[in-house]
């Protein structure tokens, strides 16, 4: 037999191997390797250390402590955009079939420029789906050279889909926690001032994604000028105690 005819039958005893193992823990990929359908059965987990990472077709998964992904869950890639109001995301987006629960490390989103929808690449942020459908915005860091936007969660996260949008026209420029129909903030998006509108307010705070207190008034105002281009939580707090909590963009 000669020195290829023997390499050739190990490979494809290598390779069945392969799959009889990724079978026996219950663990599938689609047959071709791009298009990254993770499959986990119920009862199997897939675990990725800390330090390491895994690339499901084009979205990194590196987590800070080693991270399991439970089954039963498929994920998977869609080339689909996803809407909310008259905003659209890249055509491309990464779905979990059970919530991806309590990760931290870095997520890293890969696109072709055919998928960007008319999106300029320097605004792209990255957007999370919870599992109550509502998208979350993070301004991360995009990287116009190999296609990608990345962003670091050092608080715990959880989520069931990803993509990326605009910063320009998220996915998330709705109110969040509506718990008074009377308070309302405009403009949203704004590049310098919110004004707050409602009866009798008490505070208004300003808190950035990781959750910290960057802006405080008892103004029915709020100057943002000072602030970088991102997105921010608004939580405006009644005399009654009464509040609501709004996402606000920051061009």
């Amino acid at each position: 037999m000669s020195e290829f005819s023997t390499r050739f039958l190990f490979f494809c005893k290598f390779r069945k191997m392969q799959k009889l193992l990724l079978s026996t823990l219950g663990i599938f990929l689609s047959p071709f390797l791009f298009s990254q359908i993770l499959t986990v059965n119920s009862g199997s987990s897939v675990s990725i250390a800390s330090g390491s990472s895994v690339s499901l077709g084009g979205l990194e998964i590196a987590p800070a402590d080693t991270y399991v992904i439970s089954g039963a869950n498929d994920v998977s890639r869609s080339a689909t955009a996803a809407i909310a109001d008259s905003n659209s995301s890249v055509s491309r987006v990464y779905s979990s079939s059970a919530l991806l629960s309590d990760f931290t490390g870095t997520l890293t989103f890969s696109y072709l420029e055919g998928e960007l929808n008319d999106i300029a690449e320097g605004s792209l942020v990255l957007e999370i789906q919870a599992d109550d459908d509502s998208w979350t915005t993070y301004d991360g860091t995009v990287d116009e050279v190999n296609n990608t936007v990345s962003y670091t969660f050092n608080d715990p996260v959880s989520f069931k889909a990803v993509t990326a949008s605009s910063a320009d026209a998220t996915l998330t420029v709705e109110d969040i926690y509506p718990l008074d129909a009377r308070i309302s903030v405009y403009p949203n998006p704004t590049t310098n001032r919110v004004y707050i509108q409602g009866e009798n307010i008490l505070q208004a705070e300003l808190f950035d994604l990781r959750g910290r207190k960057v802006k405080a008034t008892n103004q029915e105002q709020i100057d943002l000028s000072d602030m970088g281009r991102g997105t921010f939580i608004l939580k405006v707090t009644s005399d009654n105690n009464n509040s609501k909590s709004f996402k606000i963009i920051k061009k």
